[in-house]
């Protein structure tokens, strides 16, 4: 179905570039002005420059803020380079708050003050109040246009009020009940006061049992609430309880594409940048995976230092040599799996208190029995080689304790990256994998020393 629906978009963008390669402009207006904005914005992105320029020009008014909304940051920055200040002024002062903020953001400083001027007051004091908040906050990407009423209006009064403050679609579900000091007392939803009779107080409808994040609040817990209790929007306060707006569940389905990818970007061990990893230049690329590849180039040489160690060991007996593969790849791929496994539940905030000791417990006994089967597994593979038993013994026991003490580093090498403000996802595959290595090789060379009569 996906591919399907590619395949329109590419056709419609070949057929709105012919009719303005042909001039008819009417033609393209009507055809663009047709479709949904999502679908604008990707025909917008598969076209050059000059004919980006055209289409945008040839949209309605609300449907062209609609379609710029849904561009990526570098088609925004070049549609609004080939703007008078009057057409930038008319598109910023008419975008949500919360993607205004976000093309802010990725702007530079001297810009950003060149388009603050550009905005009338109310949205100028908007725009400057959320830029004032932390980045990747709360406060960063809520919208302020919400629905606010009173305990004591009736139905009837609270209808009225929704109805004069027109929000987006994405806030005119939910009403926020404050007090006179705007402190956050109720929620009530639409279909609440639909439901009610005229005469109701909103106060009497309202729900007191409601959840809240704070503007200073990492912006990935305020998408987990969301997640967590099926919202579509959840408010945002300051630290007086005061309402100030609410993320909605559109911003919270972004934040969770934008952590996911970049928590698989470092179980790759590539750090992330603000951009596109493949949209960003090859010396950018080169630049997000290097660091981390050297890293773990300068610590696999320890892994040699170890076998210098036990050189004596390896000359005596030169079968051991052939299963260090083995050994390392068992470990490395235990080590992945349970340190996968603790980064998501990490990032899902689900690794608090008696869980976690839990999950560790469980995990180790997991390990443990992991250790054992795969260890039979490496013993019959050394019978199956007809090499002697002794060395299958020496085998089996360390790939036991390889596995065993790989799960463990699994699992406590995120817990400990997070307990020091490091990414947890740092600790994941390549990293893991090396640590495993080092430790795994002392491990079955030592073993080996202690059984084998060298």
């Amino acid at each position: 179905m996906e591919m399907e629906i590619k395949k329109d978009i590419y056709e419609l963008a070949e057929e709105i570039s012919s009719l303005l390669e042909e001039g008819r402009y009417s033609e393209a207006k009507k055809q663009v002005n047709s479709l949904h904005p999502v679908d604008v914005a990707e025909v917008i992105a598969s076209l050059d420059t000059r004919k980006q320029v055209l289409v945008f020009r040839l949209l309605n008014k609300n449907q062209a803020i609609a379609v710029f909304e849904q561009l990526d940051f570098e088609q925004q920055e070049n549609l609004l380079r080939h703007f008078t200040d009057e057409g930038v002024a008319q598109i910023l002062n008419q975008m949500s708050p919360d993607d205004r903020t976000e093309l802010f953001d990725e702007l530079p400083a001297k810009v950003v003050k060149k388009f603050l001027n550009l905005l009338e007051p109310a949205q100028r004091n908007i725009a400057a109040s959320m830029l004032g908040y932390p980045e990747n906050s709360a406060g960063r990407i809520m919208s302020p246009h919400i629905i606010d009423l009173k305990e004591f209006y009736t139905v009837e009064q609270a209808l009225n009020r929704i109805r004069r403050l027109n929000p987006p679609e994405e806030l005119a579900y939910t009403a926020y009940v404050i007090d006179a000091e705007r402190h956050l007392r109720g929620i009530a939803t639409l279909r609440n006061l639909v439901l009610a009779s005229p005469e109701e107080q909103v106060g009497e409808i309202m729900n007191r049992d409601f959840v809240f994040v704070f503007t200073d609040d990492d912006q990935e817990k305020a998408a987990q609430i969301i997640q967590k209790y099926d919202l579509l929007a959840v408010p945002v306060v300051d630290q007086e309880g005061r309402l100030v707006g609410a993320v909605t569940i559109d911003d919270a389905i972004d934040i969770i594409e934008a952590e996911a990818t970049e928590d698989l970007h470092r179980l790759a061990a590539i750090v992330t940048t603000e951009d596109e990893y493949l949209r960003a230049p090859a010396r950018q690329k080169i630049k997000s995976r290097f660091l981390w590849l050297a890293i773990l180039l300068v610590m696999g040489t320890f892994t040699s230092f170890v076998m210098q160690n036990f050189e004596n060991v390896l000359q005596s007996v030169i079968a051991l040599s052939f299963f260090i593969p083995m050994l390392t790849d068992a470990g490395g791929n235990v080590g992945s799996q349970s340190t996968t496994l603790v980064v998501r539940e990490l990032a899902l905030g689900k690794l608090e208190g008696r869980y976690l000791w839990k999950m560790i417990l469980s995990e180790a006994l997991i390990g443990g029995v992991l250790g054992v089967l795969l260890g039979i597994v490496a013993m019959a593979r050394v019978v199956f080689l007809r090499e002697s038993l002794l060395l299958g013994l020496v085998l089996a026991i360390s790939v036991g304790i390889i596995v065993f003490i790989s799960n463990l580093i699994g699992i406590f090498l995120p817990i400990l990256f997070k307990k020091i403000k490091l990414d947890p996802a740092i600790a994941a595959t390549p990293v893991i994998t090396t640590i495993v290595d080092i430790i795994g090789v002392f491990i079955y060379l030592q073993i080996a020393q202690s059984l084998l009569p060298l």
